[in-house]
């Protein structure tokens, strides 16, 4: 992937499984974004509360809160 963004923007990738995970980080740092990641989803609404990354790549099925509730608690909270 070729260096497409002219501004910086962050992004959150929220997924446990490594293998997933890597590839996707590696091709969005290579194409200049800022990337910020989480391995469950308690990790990730921490993050995503703290951080306020431009978009979030969220998995659905993760350990300690999966994908859906997390989007629903971010919803709840106005982020």
């Amino acid at each position: 992937m070729q260096k497409i963004i002219q501004e910086k923007y962050t992004i959150a990738v929220i997924e446990d499984e490594e293998v997933i995970a890597r590839p996707l980080i590696e091709e969005l740092e290579s194409a200049g974004f800022d990337v910020i990641k989480a391995s469950d989803g308690k990790e990730g609404l921490d993050m995503v509360l703290k951080e306020k990354p431009d978009l979030i790549l969220l998995d659905i099925v993760m350990p300690n809160l999966d994908g859906m509730t997390m989007m629903h608690m971010l919803r709840a909270s106005g982020a």
